[in-house]
């Protein structure tokens, strides 16, 4: 039977971190029959998703041993399209379960390239980006008319995202975006913030302007990385300084990061801390406007009825 289009019933992928939590509870008031899609099962994913009361379409993945044996077999290590793959598995899932739309969470920032090579911008999560993005659309457009994928999140900031998920409460002691809790080997899996890598970084960074000081550091039980001098190099990656390298991670571009830096400086709350006010002397001025960071910014495919009213052109 030739494909036919059904009725607005999104599925939404959610990995249990910031941004999918955002466009999940902005979704569900609108559409109350959207379900989440998530692959595998991991505790931290399990516990946000309970949070949302959405049902679950599920799908399950074996990954090859031949790509856990690149180095050994002398291969280039280089970095598996996650994005892609599982875009292509929700499309289908959505197609089985008479869904209309898949609604992802990649924001502004994942377009931007993490490294310059002779000249020549290189994006280690290029399956994230508006480029992907657009070929994919293309693809589908072939095949399944009038189905709809985008980013929710493609105009906007990952501050503009991080003050939306502040005030979302109820999930701030079960999300998890350290990605040491997503080791493909399950006895590997850190079963809290490690505090100590470039993901853990970031998200404390983002967040730290708008969630107060010991919510924050409860997250992170104890270990928030913007309490350790430990921790300045990894900031430092993060903030653009010139002999650190910006991290192979999904993370902010260094605008966002260095009005995160100032904002959370600004905050009593922050008062004499001592990582924040090295990074501050270190650091130039951070880019105004600020305000530009709280407002649509880039191209992006939403359209109604998903597009809020200041989207629609």
């Amino acid at each position: 039977m030739p494909w036919q289009l059904p009725e607005e019933r999104p599925l939404i992928p959610f990995g249990g971190g910031i941004d999918s939590v955002v466009v999940v509870e902005e979704t569900k008031r609108h559409f109350p029959d959207s379900s989440l899609f998530i692959v595998g099962r991991f505790d931290p994913i399990e516990d946000a998703a309970a949070v949302t009361g959405l049902p679950i379409v599920r799908a399950s993945r074996t990954l090859d041993p031949q790509v856990l044996r690149s180095r050994e077999l002398g291969f280039l290590n280089g970095h598996v399209p996650v994005t892609g793959v599982l875009s292509a598995i929700a499309v289908l899932a959505a197609v089985l379960d008479s869904r209309s739309a898949v609604i992802m969470s990649n924001e502004w920032s994942a377009s931007s390239p993490t490294i310059e090579v002779d000249g020549r911008g290189i994006n280690h999560q290029y399956s994230k980006s508006l480029d992907f993005e657009a070929g994919f659309r293309g693809l589908l457009d072939a095949v399944l008319p009038g189905f709809r994928y985008f980013s929710a999140l493609r105009p906007y900031s990952e501050l503009w995202v991080a003050e939306r998920f502040a005030k979302l409460t109820e999930y701030h002691p079960v999300f998890r975006s350290c990605n040491r809790a997503f080791h493909v080997d399950p006895s590997l899996r850190a079963s809290a913030w490690c505090g100590e890598c470039d993901k853990c970084t970031f998200i404390d960074l983002i967040l730290a302007p708008f969630v107060p000081a010991d919510q924050l550091r409860a997250v992170f039980g104890g270990r928030e990385p913007l309490d350790r001098l430990e921790m300045l190099p990894k900031f430092r990656g993060l903030l653009g300084d010139t002999a650190a390298t910006k991290p192979f991670e999904c993370v902010g571009d260094v605008g966002e990061c260095r009005i995160a830096l100032e904002l959370t400086a600004a905050r009593p709350d922050r008062a004499g801390n001592p990582v924040l006010a090295q990074l501050r002397a270190e650091q130039p001025a951070a880019p105004a406007p600020a305000d530009r960071y709280f407002a649509p910014m880039g191209e992006h495919f939403i359209e109604a009825p998903y597009a809020a009213d200041d989207l629609l052109v």
